[in-house]
């Protein structure tokens, strides 16, 4: 397609070119040296060349707006409307007046919180272990594939530098 684009484009430009330089050469008012620079300036102009990125729509970046930030009105499709919401409402400009499809329920909207828990790795009997500062020991597999809800195995204390376990679960 865009070969057919540049062809036609060159076959304008050169189309303007010989008209311009008919024009030049019937015009009496302009001494010849003018007339040739300006036609050299007029034959010496790069063409304009297409290529491929030229007819690619470009891709928009979409932001997502937080969970706390989104309007609370419920989509056609029974999901929470995705857009933000007024800084006095709880509502987006589409749901402030209206919400035909009604809004989300308090308690839909506490169990998609996610509490963030900082863990690090320590070593605890020789065995390095994942911890939390509130003494729990979670289980290494569910780190490591990123399980949203890590099983706890155990607790742990801190006597004179050293950690070791206080308290261990039965894994299921």
């Amino acid at each position: 397609m865009e070969k057919r684009i540049n062809c036609k484009v060159t076959e304008y430009i050169d189309n303007l070119k010989k008209n311009i330089k008919s024009y030049v050469e019937t015009n009496e008012n302009i001494c010849f040296k003018e007339k040739s620079d300006l036609l050299k300036f007029i034959y010496d102009f790069e063409t304009l060349e297409i290529n491929k990125q030229d007819f690619v729509k470009r891709k928009r970046s979409k932001s997502v707006v937080p969970f706390y930030n989104r309007c609370i009105a419920k989509k056609s499709c029974g999901e929470q409307c995705t857009r933000k919401k007024k800084t006095v409402s709880n509502y987006c400009g589409t749901h402030d007046k209206n919400r035909p499809h009604g809004e989300l329920n308090d308690c839909e909207k506490e169990e998609n919180i996610l509490k963030k828990v900082e863990i690090w790795i320590q070593e605890i009997n020789g065995i390095s272990y994942y911890i939390d500062k509130n003494n729990n020991v979670y289980k290494t597999e569910d780190i490591l594939c990123n399980s949203q809800n890590p099983s706890i195995i155990a607790k742990y204390g801190l006597e004179n530098g050293v950690y070791k376990f206080v308290n261990t679960y039965n894994s299921n």
